[in-house]
């Protein structure tokens, strides 16, 4: 039976509309990261000095006007964003015949929408690590579900599918440490695996400090606490990533053999690129703009992965 020229126009439509909102959550995401980041004095000169200073302290009134301006265009693109959800979920679900498939993705997203913008009205101004990973987990399990919406592929199977599974699960451990990581502010506690095991275990290797609810906005850049928090997380970041390249380079290779080249391709740049950008922040003094392209290249890398899932 042939397909219906009209409903086909309607998906077209979807996918498009999809795509400006996965568009959008990349802007959303890069603002969100340099308000947070900036805020926490990363990018001063010298840095842990100005530690949670609430801007750099080289940069005076332009930091604390461009913190304004993203904080504005912040608000202006998550306002699109959720009227372009509505209109995905009432293309979706409201016009005869439904599609299904993505309505679903569009429910997630409106899902993820309300409960963004529910945490930002309830917990303004909140400095808990647990405020800080929902909104960074949601904005890019947001971006993922629009990406997976504007561009579907064929359902996965038998090596494939549980290699992106197993992968998705692992970079979203990796995720929810490293927004931890830029939550307490204590990315600044080691910069190599022996030093971060050295302040680990200066605290009998406590879990209570890997507890979100506890506040990191404490100005204790000299504290054994925060050290010894940062270097927890580090360590558990970093053997994160370890256990991520055999897995995303064997999905790579089973992309390439089943002639999905271009995937392939795309699935190793991204983890390079993560690998080499995040390795290299310890030994280059965390400059802002490589964290802000560690943060996307996550964000992008998590997109795909649950496209291949």
């Amino acid at each position: 039976m042939p397909a219906d020229p009209s409903l086909e126009r309607r998906r077209r439509a979807v996918r498009a509309l999809a795509w400006v909102v996965a568009a959008l959550m990349v802007a959303t995401i890069v603002l969100s990261a340099y308000m947070r980041l900036v805020q926490s004095g990363l990018g001063c000169a010298p840095w842990p000095t100005c530690f949670a200073q609430g801007a750099p302290t080289d940069a005076g009134a332009p930091a604390a006007a461009g913190v304004a301006l993203a904080r504005l265009l912040h608000r202006i693109v998550a306002s699109v964003v959720l009227v372009l959800v509505i209109l995905l979920v009432l293309a979706t679900l409201t016009m005869r015949p439904r599609l299904r498939i993505e309505g679903r993705a569009a429910m997630v997203l409106l899902l993820l929408t309300l409960a963004l913008a529910a945490l930002g009205v309830t917990m303004r101004g909140s400095t808990l690590p647990a405020v800080v990973l929902g909104n960074l987990t949601g904005g890019f399990l947001m971006l993922a579900v629009a990406t997976r919406l504007a561009w579907p592929a064929a359902a996965p199977a038998g090596a494939l599918a549980t290699l992106a599974r197993v992968s998705l699960l692992m970079l979203l451990a990796q995720i929810a440490l490293g927004a931890m990581l830029s939550a307490t502010r204590t990315a600044w506690g080691c910069d190599g695996f022996a030093s971060c095991l050295q302040q680990a275990a200066a605290l009998d290797w406590s879990w209570r400090l890997l507890d979100p609810w506890s506040n990191g906005s404490l100005p204790q850049a000299a504290t054994a606490t925060a050290a010894a928090r940062g270097a927890w997380l580090q360590l558990l970041h970093r053997s994160a990533a370890l256990a991520l390249l055999p897995l995303i380079g064997a999905l790579a290779l089973v992309l390439w053999r089943v002639r999905r080249r271009g995937g392939a391709a795309v699935l190793a740049a991204l983890l390079v690129a993560q690998l080499l950008v995040g390795g290299l922040l310890p030994a280059s003094g965390w400059p802002l703009a490589q964290v802000l392209v560690h943060n996307l290249s996550a964000a992008l890398l998590l997109a795909l992965l649950l496209r291949l899932a």
